[in-house]
């Protein structure tokens, strides 16, 4: 277990950025302190300093902006994302991992778009819902089909499912592809185009209910190749 003695320098940095957005003073979008600022305040150098914005930076947390200074991030659809995407990689997670992950929360992604779904985002979600169903070669449908299951995590409106999905993305590319081969392969494209024509009307029409049993099938389909 690291204790605060073990932790490095820039730690000291982060720890006081975070008690300063719990306690309110730091907000999105404000401006963090400058480095000479922290210097005074934290009593370290500026290396450390430098260090730790990286991290934050990394993270997703901060904006540096070169010639203006640091900054609270006003979105963080990206939060984290890199680093998780680098874990997964290490991690060796099997296709039966991701599906069990998807198999949990794809049903409450469906159900809750329906419900947030805005009109810009109905409208790219048609456009990707187009090609969607087009007779493209496996791998163009496979694109399209992360994408749309990407825009219903976001119209979600849930950041950790936002974040969840961006970070599994180099891992949902081969799943996926490899669903849309083996599953939708055996069973026909019309099945594939059927399912997520049947989720599409749901979500646009802003219905929880058929937009959570119309997930429900696909999810169902895809699970009898993981028995």
């Amino acid at each position: 277990m690291i204790t605060k003695e073990d932790k490095p320098i820039y730690f000291k940095v982060i720890e006081y950025i975070k008690k300063q957005v719990e306690s309110g003073q730091l907000l999105k979008g404000d401006k963090i302190p400058t480095e000479r600022q922290l210097v005074e305040l934290l009593g370290i150098g500026r290396n450390s300093i430098r260090e730790a914005l990286k991290v934050l930076d990394t993270i997703g947390i901060v904006d540096r902006r070169q010639g203006d200074g640091s900054y609270i991030r006003e979105e963080f659809y990206n939060w984290f994302s890199e680093p998780m995407r680098i874990a997964f990689m290490l991690s060796e997670t099997n296709k039966k991992e991701i599906f069990e992950f998807r198999n949990m929360i794809e049903v409450e992604i469906a159900t809750l778009a329906a419900q947030r779904i805005t009109d810009e985002e109905i409208e790219e979600l048609k456009v990707c819902h187009d090609k969607l169903i087009e007779k493209n070669e496996e791998q163009i449908n496979a694109k399209y089909d992360k994408i749309f299951h990407s825009l219903l995590a976001k119209a979600s409106k849930n950041m950790i499912i936002i974040n969840s999905y961006n970070s599994m993305d180099y891992m949902l590319d081969q799943f996926i592809y490899n669903i849309r081969v083996d599953a939708f392969n055996s069973e026909g494209r019309e099945l594939a185009s059927r399912i997520h024509h049947e989720i599409f009307e749901a979500i646009i029409h802003r219905n929880p209910k058929l937009a959570r049993e119309a997930m429900k099938k696909h999810m169902d389909v895809i699970k009898r190749y993981y028995n």
